[in-house]
């Protein structure tokens, strides 16, 4: 069964994609914020791909953006070079250079609020499942 690690703070929000996935036989953990990602590194290191908001709950103000800071250490810090599906509401084209700096396909960023058909297409094609 596939795995796929979603970050994200609004469990609510992403409930029912995380339930339409589940029964396309992806096991979904999911974390929160940016300490739950330290304490479970080594569980979303193998998963075989990552489903992340890039706005999540900051731990300095300085810094926005946790889930590109996240996304940054995965790869840069971990060698992470697995397929990231980004699902946020930020359009900033700045924002969205730093992603695909960072490897993120183009057609791996969805804008919020995400069709239940396109994140499960994003996903299967992504992993290589259409």
């Amino acid at each position: 069964m596939p795995k796929i690690a979603w970050i994200e703070d609004d469990y609510d929000e992403i409930s029912s994609l995380v339930r339409l996935l589940e029964l396309d036989n992806y096991e979904i953990p999911r974390f929160r914020t940016r300490p739950d990602v330290d304490n479970s590194i080594k569980e979303i290191l193998s998963c075989d791909a990552i489903i992340l908001d890039i706005i999540l709950p900051p731990i300095n103000e300085e810094d926005p953006y946790q889930g590109l800071s996240i996304l940054k250490m995965l790869r840069e810090q971990y060698t992470y070079e697995k397929p990231v599906v980004v699902c946020t509401v930020v359009r900033a084209p700045g924002i969205m250079d730093k992603l695909r700096r960072l490897g993120v396909l183009e057609e791996n960023i969805l804008h919020k609020p995400v069709r239940p058909s396109v994140l499960t297409a994003t996903v299967k094609k992504t992993l290589g499942h259409e």
